[in-house]
């Protein structure tokens, strides 16, 4: 049995249980996604951007 679920519903699920196991503020859970949004913004973007996904395709184990 395939469970299709949208990714923002893992993220969501995972942030919850983050905040919920290891005591996190909700205000440093904002601050970590301004901080993501800014990031993004920036000249480091396309390097992060290159090592996520060769790091998925890492796990992957998928060649490009």
């Amino acid at each position: 049995m395939n469970i299709q679920l949208p990714f923002i519903v893992v993220l969501a699920i995972v942030a919850w249980l983050i905040v919920r196991h290891l005591r996190l503020r909700w205000w440093v859970v904002a601050a970590f996604v301004l901080l993501g949004f800014y990031l993004a913004d920036t000249s480091a973007a396309p390097l992060i951007d290159n090592t996520t996904r060769d790091g998925v395709s890492v796990v992957n184990k998928t060649n490009k």
